[in-house]
């Protein structure tokens, strides 16, 4: 009885290693079957959640994205008024019943381009660093008119002054504005796409550099009330600012028809942005007349600089249209190629610090970029 129970023992051991071995496969496999549906499930879950929207490309793409815009934009800065008219000081208390006019200078549309790339590194969640320069032609925009006993020429003398004379008059003037604008755009950001893939937006922060410099030069011709003699009276106001500071902002996109073989690359874009940009400004006023002296060729008023660090509030914004599509090798994956064309502009907040303060007490400007942007970018 011993021996048979010993046998038994040795029969059950056999029989359950057997069984485990057999089922271990099975469990091995149930588990990765079970892996697999969750992998499903979470894939699911992150495409109705957040996910990279970026073009997908083959295995053997760099991730890297170059790009170039033309853009014709306009720059128009405040507190430029050169002269208006219709200000009457007769002493009576009357006033003209016709509205009178204010001039500028001729603020004109500027050609000029955007150069960009921009690197995904799939190996950091598909965060991507974009870096972009801006640049915009330096071309004078001059406006000139003829004036009258009414017409006061406003970096000169002040209509609202008391001290004003009928005498103070510009018989003719002109008005001068030139620009240079650079503008060095750095960025940390990662695209991800919400509702499906209809929707996606890209959080970004980085550095904005700017070295931009403008030349206002407002002239008139007329008689002052100090004296008797018919002059010109000019000044030359150059600003240069440059500095750098942090920016931040969004990237958004809606996609028409996400899931449409035609128009799936489709989407409505935009652009908003803050940027606080620290750095130094100076003016140089430069002021004179001529003749001022009978036989003199010309007399300098005056010639100051100030100077101040200081910053620059910057307000972006645009919105346009997009259009993108893959292609290149068997799958049509090697390249992805986006044209786009938008409404861009900028305003910088406290900006023209052109200094009329020698002659009136004005305050800072904000200044104004503006136009379209049309362009496109090549992924690989």
């Amino acid at each position: 009885m011993e021996l048979n129970f010993r046998k038994l023992w040795t029969v059950l051991g056999v029989a359950c290693l057997s069984a485990n071995l057999a089922a271990a496969p099975a469990s091995s496999s149930n588990s990765s079957s079970s892996s697999s549906q969750m992998s499903k499930g979470d894939q699911s879950m992150m495409a109705s959640g957040l996910m990279y929207a970026g073009p997908t490309l083959g295995e053997d793409a760099t991730g890297i994205s170059l790009g170039a815009d033309y853009i014709l934009w306009q720059v128009t800065q405040e507190g430029l008024e050169t002269v208006g008219n219709n200000y009457w000081t007769d002493g009576v208390g009357t006033a003209s019943v016709v509205r009178g006019t204010t001039s500028y200078p001729k603020f004109k549309l500027l050609s000029g381009f955007k150069v960009h790339g921009q690197v995904v590194i799939s190996e950091c969640d598909d965060v991507d660093l974009f870096l972009q320069y801006i640049w915009l032609q330096r071309t004078t925009g001059t406006n000139t008119g003829t004036g009258g006993a009414n017409t006061y020429p406003f970096f000169w003398v002040d209509p609202n002054d008391f001290a004003v004379n009928t005498a103070d008059n510009a018989s003719a003037w002109s008005s001068s504005f030139r620009t240079s604008y650079n503008v060095l755009d750095l960025e940390m950001g990662r695209l991800t796409s919400l509702a499906k893939d209809a929707f996606s937006i890209r959080p970004f922060w980085g550095i904005r550099g700017v070295w931009n410099t403008h030349t206002w030069i407002p002239s008139w011709s007329g008689i002052l009330a100090q004296s008797p003699l018919a002059t010109t009276n000019t000044l030359n106001i150059y600003q240069n600012t440059s500095g750098a500071g942090v920016r931040a902002g969004f990237n958004l996109g809606w996609q028409f028809y996400p899931n449409s073989e035609y128009f799936g690359g489709l989407k409505i874009i935009g652009l908003t942005a803050v940027s606080g940009v620290y750095g130094r400004t100076y003016v140089d006023c430069l002021s004179y007349t001529s003749p001022y002296n009978p036989g003199s060729s010309g007399t300098t008023f005056g010639y100051t600089r100030a100077s101040m660090n200081r910053i620059v509030p910057i307000v972006d914004l645009s919105i346009g249209l997009s259009w993108n599509m893959s292609f290149g090798g068997e799958r049509d994956n090697d390249y992805n190629v986006e044209i786009h064309a938008l409404w861009d502009t900028q305003s910088w907040i406290g900006y023209g610090r052109q200094c009329t303060a020698a002659w009136l007490n004005r305050a800072c400007y904000n200044m104004t970029v503006q136009g379209f942007t049309i362009g496109a970018q090549v992924a690989f």
